[in-house]
């Protein structure tokens, strides 16, 4: 999106990082049903909760397999290298959707990596978006500030229903030059993980929240600026992504233009997005990594991965859908015309698996 204001040339420059909710049966540690799963979606709040889910002492995690393998799955569908060897971290905070006061995530060792897809964009060219990682966590709980059915409550309600739901983290470099491009590349990973059978990918349910890293490189008088980067969280529309990002574009550039400020150590914020006005407000200052102290979880033993396992995976992978969409047929014998409702409901969409 190159610009020109004045004397000043302006390039956006955006990573994205997407949370795909993964419909297993089960949550990522625990037995407890994931109310990512279809069967458990309408369920009451705290209705899917387990000692382990309530962090209660003495209780221990299980990885849930299935979950890795979709994960699995996504990352071979991106053109990642899988790691032959992963381990488990605790990503330390206190908030009180997360009972633990910790989340089990991957810190230095992610599932998949160095990955690359090559997005088509709609004037006909493609985009090659690089995925410098995808790792799988397990979601907080939420907070309801209303009752179920949008009835007013007196304060809020926590609902772990959310808590410990499987989460994959897709982890773009900053590769994308314009909103166009960002929209691009999640729409089509939001259809092919659908496809792939690994999410409902209903966006209203947050099944897929996209957060875009922005910032402006900006020239001016033969010298190079950049923006301090920030990071849009939990968009569930790709409307809202659009916005978000056009709208952080010329808000950097007015506030360099002002204060003549640029990135540095400590320099990253968090701001949310506001539909109504279509602006976007800041929420916090970007904590760095070690802020959240990870170390090793001691409960949970590390994922080896050897080929016999990556090769039943295999056979499970698919083209993506424009790549399918050139086709005459499909394996299901949709003709190309009838492929966009097609991936809104696969028919193989979720796994009778744990």
């Amino acid at each position: 999106m190159p610009t020109v204001t004045t004397d000043i040339s302006a390039r956006l420059m955006v990573g994205l990082e997407v949370h795909i909710e993964l419909a297993t049966r089960s949550k990522m540690f625990t037995s407890a049903p994931n109310i990512a799963h279809p069967d458990y979606a309408q369920a009451e709040p705290n209705s899917l909760c387990d000692p382990v889910v309530l962090g209660m002492p003495g209780v221990l995690p299980v990885i849930n397999r299935v979950a890795v393998e979709m994960s699995m799955l996504v990352g071979l569908a991106l053109g990642c290298k899988i790691a032959r060897f992963t381990k488990w971290n605790r990503k330390s905070y206190y908030y009180p959707d997360l009972p633990k006061n910790y989340q089990i995530s991957q810190y230095d060792q992610p599932l998949c990596y160095d990955g690359q897809v090559d997005v088509p964009l709609e004037d006909g060219t493609t985009k090659t978006i690089r995925i410098l990682r995808a790792h799988l966590e397990e979601d907080a709980g939420k907070l309801l500030h209303e009752a179920p059915g949008g009835h007013a409550i007196d304060g809020s309600i926590v609902d772990l229903n959310r808590a410990g739901t499987p989460l994959l983290e897709i982890v773009t470099q900053p590769d994308f030059e314009s909103a166009e491009q960002v929209v691009a590349f999640a729409q089509l990973l939001r259809n092919w993980t659908r496809a792939l059978g690994v999410t409902q990918g209903i966006m209203q349910q947050g099944h897929i929240r996209f957060e875009p890293n922005i910032n402006v490189i900006i020239e001016h008088q033969v010298q190079t600026y950049k923006t301090p980067i920030v990071e849009i969280k939990n968009l569930n529309s790709f409307r809202a992504l659009q916005g978000s990002v056009n709208h952080e574009y010329h808000r950097q550039i007015e506030e360099w233009q002002r204060t003549g400020k640029v990135m540095a150590a400590g320099a990253k914020s968090t701001r949310g997005w506001d539909d109504d006005t279509q602006t976007t407000f800041l929420q916090r200052e970007k904590e760095d990594a070690h802020d959240y102290r990870y170390f090793p979880d001691p409960d949970l033993a590390p994922v080896v991965v050897n080929d016999d396992w990556l090769n039943q995976l295999l056979p499970r992978l698919i083209d993506p859908p424009h790549v399918l969409e050139k086709n005459t047929s499909t394996p299901s014998g949709l003709v190309p015309k009838k492929l966009g409702k097609f991936w809104m409901n696969p028919p193989w969409l979720v796994s009778s698996k744990p």
